[in-house]
């Protein structure tokens, strides 16, 4: 792709996004509904864009945020036909009963999330004071983490939660943090537990509620708990998520070299150099504008390489803001225009990333975080 009107820009391949999609609802049974996890601006991925794609394909049942302002910049897309959306965050009324009289959050197209019986008693006086219903999901918590209803709480509240004034509860779900660890055993046992936790909810009650548990990881693992949705992040976006090699990454950072040119070693190319230099003379250095503000987390860390006509570049020094200095001492044919690659295929992969930069699989989204600045396009 040659375009000459971006410095630099995030490239989202929606055909490896198809492909993730079909692989993680391949491990699933028939019927189950897939909820795909757009928080934090779809993991640097671009939230609007892809929230429209998902939309405009039907290619998820829900779409899934983790705070009420990524609810609010999604909700401003669902009037025409978008996804409904699912609100993972904890709801606290006052911030609700702002939104709602604004107009900013829409009841009809949102599900919101309880953590503790608090919120759900001022959610139930929110919505017989504004005289409307509101659709809840309970959040469930096999652990006293302070991350929703524990198992017994929930079942000691059953009849007052499944029989509430102005909420209609429809979903039940948690979330394990084991997930991305190498403890399956460990694992398993805890979705034992949440099953067994399920049983003891009464019949009328269950078919009442849309269950998940699964993430990315835990579809691939254990589908055997799908329920009746699971919440995917990382698989859809092509992340390591025991998948067999099957999901591919979607995500490209490219930018285009607007300098090349001979400099001394005594030239500074950075605030605070940290970085030993060659002390020859000179070196030949191409100059990029993309900085740690495009890629905050990616261009912090280690061995960070630049693919620039199929070779792999250093850094010459520290990253500033917003441009870096690539040094390509030795390769005469680098030239002005020429499209730089931060992050994509090749020796720039998200594996090989990984690998040269020490991040696990459980942070693997740290390479795909990007600054709202950096412009995403939709391929």
């Amino acid at each position: 792709m040659k375009n000459v009107h971006k410095s630099a820009w995030a490239e989202v391949r929606t055909d490896a996004l198809r492909n993730n999609l079909a692989v993680i609802r391949s491990k699933l049974p028939a019927g189950t509904a897939v909820c795909a996890v757009l928080k934090a601006d779809a993991y640097g991925h671009g939230m609007k864009g892809l929230y429209r794609f998902l939309s405009a394909n039907r290619l998820a049942d829900m779409a899934a945020v983790g705070k009420m302002k990524e609810l609010m910049t999604l909700t401003a897309l669902s009037e025409s036909g978008g996804l409904p959306l699912l609100l993972l965050g904890p709801t606290e009324s006052d911030e609700l009963e702002t939104c709602l009289r604004e107009g900013t959050v829409k009841p009809d197209r949102t599900v919101f999330s309880v953590y503790s019986m608090r919120q759900f008693d001022e959610l139930e006086a929110l919505a017989e004071k504004l005289s409307l219903w509101l659709t809840v999901h309970i959040r469930v918590d096999g652990w006293d983490s302070g991350m929703g209803l524990s198992y017994e709480e929930f079942l000691r509240n059953e009849d007052r939660l499944l029989s509430a004034r102005g909420l209609h509860v429809r979903g039940l779900y948690s979330h394990l943090y084991t997930s991305y660890s190498e403890d399956l055993e460990g694992i398993h046992g805890e979705l034992e537990r949440f099953d067994a936790f399920l049983c003891r909810i009464r019949p009328e009650h269950r078919a009442q509620l849309t269950v998940h548990i699964l993430n990315s990881a835990l579809v691939f693992l254990f589908p055997q708990y799908a329920y009746d949705m699971v919440r995917t992040g990382t698989a859809m976006y092509g992340l390591p998520s025991f998948d067999g090699g099957r999901l591919r990454p979607i995500l490209r950072i490219c930018a285009h070299v607007f300098d090349v040119r001979e400099i001394s070693d005594e030239a500074p190319l950075c605030y605070e150099s940290h970085m030993d230099k060659p002390h020859d003379g000179y070196r030949r250095i191409a100059r990029i504008m993309l900085g740690y503000w495009d890629c905050p987390l990616l261009l912090t860390q280690k061995e960070i390489r630049i693919l620039i006509r199929g070779r792999l570049f250093p850094l010459a020094d520290d990253i500033c803001m917003d441009n870096l200095a690539v040094d390509v001492t030795g390769a005469e044919d680098i030239a002005i225009g020429d499209e730089a690659v931060l992050l994509g295929e090749g020796a720039v992969s998200l594996r090989d990333t990984m690998e040269r930069t020490g991040i696990s699989v459980a942070r693997s989204e740290w390479l795909c975080m990007t600054a709202g600045r950096l412009e995403k396009v939709i391929l």
